[in-house]
């Protein structure tokens, strides 16, 4: 308890004090009696001490120090009994300790020292016993009510109630995510101080920290995290450090809210875990394009947006199978990399892999290059971190075609000294998908615009199939009227309809060559359609 709490109980209200009454405000839990000046080795925390005054006036050590002693002890304070010593007590003992901020407090003449001290030991041990009872019912409270699984918000209302201070809880990012209705601050403003203005390496906070905010005392502690990259924060304002009671309940409310952080961590995992089975369906082919789609406008994502994938892995040299405590860390790593920058990145796991769908408008050299630079330094020396990704960017139900792009180029990264290396086409067709949508487009019309003229939308579908079956089949006519099902004159008649309406020779190569990638090129068009 405080010692000014202490004087102003019934029977205490008769002593007075002479030095140091700024520092009422220490704290009291011993008492302790002065006999003889030389006690300076025997001096503890929060210990009042009380003399006759005898020792100041007879003292072979000077008084002064021993108030610089039990000062430097951060004893509570001194007591004098009256009409003894006191008058004795030198001037410049007062004097310090009203600079010191150490009471001095005069104690009844009428009184024996001991019963003095009996009837200070009584009030503080009653204070204590409030205080454990008080600290014991906050902490059933709390557990009663956590069986309710509440909200973030309304168990910090809860605990705002109980402490009496505000709170607000914080994510591994230093974003204000909850606080109790009392926050005498918005969250928007707090989250803008915390992470634009103090330069705090949250990432790496793992002690308790105060802060000053709109004249308020911020003391900000990490709560218990399953995974220490996915810690949060509670932030109590205004907590009085040399408050014991306020300490302890301030220590039930962060183990209260370590575990529901605690719980948190492990719905996070299991949705992490659906997460990826549901990408995995997809690349199965067991899922319909029809569900995908209708997914992922739930989750606010617009079907046709397109993505490069890449696949993340650890190699070391000296084991094939990584341990799990490895993998766990690059994947919480990664969620706090894609997190922190708020990166339009969507990450699932395969197997000993981490695999990553990248927003087309992210560039992904750059964000990789970024994460391997930020996971390498914190990984076992013994470990490296490649990335391999595609150079295609297509839709999620295309996700097949861009994480197969992505594994062969996490195969050359094995071999490479660079960390991340992007999918080199092998084939004409994945070349051709290469070429920017507007200039293929722009080729296409220039050089089969001919065809449009004249002739109705199905014939000239037909006669852009028939072109192409002639350059699939290598000019065989027998096998593209075949595959198209038509005659063979049919197919005779329509080139030499298409060489009319395009003004142009098949026997000649150049021409030909031209004519045989504008036709690629629809064909992609088509199959994009």
């Amino acid at each position: 308890m405080r010692l000014q709490t202490l004087l102003q109980t019934p029977s205490m209200r008769h002593m007075r004090v002479i030095a140091g009454e700024d520092g009422l405000q220490r704290e009291i839990n011993n008492i302790g009696m002065i006999e003889s000046p030389d006690i300076a080795d025997y001096l503890k925390a929060d210990q009042f001490l009380i003399t006759n005054g005898y020792p100041f006036f007879n003292a072979t050590a000077d008084p002064l120090e021993l108030i610089q002693a039990m000062h430097a002890a951060d004893c509570a304070g001194l007591g004098f009994k009256d009409q003894r010593y006191v008058e004795h007590v030198p001037q410049a003992v007062i004097e310090l300790a009203d600079q010191l901020n150490f009471p001095i407090i005069i104690t009844p003449a009428d009184e024996l020292i001991s019963e003095t001290m009996r009837k200070m030991l009584t009030i503080i041990l009653k204070s204590q016993t409030d205080e454990l009872s008080r600290i014991v019912a906050v902490n059933q409270t709390l557990a009663d009510f956590l069986l309710k699984d509440p909200s973030h918000t309304t168990v910090l209302n809860k605990c705002s109630e109980l402490i009496h201070h505000a709170l607000f809880l914080m994510d591994s990012h230093f974003r204000v995510v909850s606080a109790s209705q009392d926050l005498p601050m918005t969250r928007g403003a707090l989250t803008d101080y915390l992470r634009n203005q103090t330069h705090v390496d949250y990432f790496n906070l793992h002690t308790r920290l105060t802060l000053t905010y709109q004249d308020q005392t911020l003391t900000i502690t990490p709560l218990f995290s399953a995974y220490k990259e996915n810690k949060a924060f509670v932030g109590i304002v205004n907590l009085d450090p040399g408050n014991s009671t306020d300490q302890m309940l301030t220590q039930v409310v962060l183990n209260t809210l370590s575990f529901v952080n605690s719980r948190v961590d492990m719905l996070n995992e299991s949705a992490f875990r659906n997460q990826s089975g549901f990408y995995l369906n997809i690349m199965d082919g067991g899922i319909s394009n029809e569900l995908v789609n209708k997914t992922m406008k739930s989750q606010g994502i617009d079907p046709t947006t397109k993505f490069h994938c890449a696949t993340l892995l650890v190699t070391t040299h000296h084991q094939t199978l990584l341990s799990n405590h490895l993998l766990e860390q690059v994947q919480q790593l990664t969620l706090w990399f894609i997190k922190e920058y708020q990166a339009p990145v969507i990450a699932f796991s395969l197997k000993q892999q981490l695999v990553l769908l990248i927003n087309e408008e992210q560039n992904a050299q750059h964000f990789l290059t970024a994460l391997v630079d930020f996971i390498q330094p914190k990984i076992d020396k013994a470990a490296r971190l490649i990335a391999g990704y595609s150079y295609s960017t297509l839709p999620l139900t295309e996700l097949a075609t861009i994480y197969n792009e992505a594994a062969e180029a996490l195969a050359l990264s094995k071999n490479s000294a660079q960390a991340v290396t992007i999918y080199r086409p092998k084939y004409v067709k994945e070349l051709i998908s290469l070429i920017p949508d507007n200039e293929a487009k722009s080729f296409v019309e220039r050089v089969l615009g001919g065809l449009v003229g004249g002739v109705s939308a199905n014939e000239q579908l037909n006669l852009l199939n028939t072109l192409y079956g002639y350059f699939y089949h290598h000019q065989n006519i027998a096998e593209v009227a075949g595959n198209l099902s038509i005659h063979r004159n049919t197919v005779i008649y329509r080139l030499k309809k298409i060489e009319k309406m395009l003004n142009l020779n098949l026997d000649d190569p150049e021409q030909t060559q031209t004519l045989e990638m504008a036709v690629l090129l629809w064909h992609n068009q088509q199959l994009q359609k």
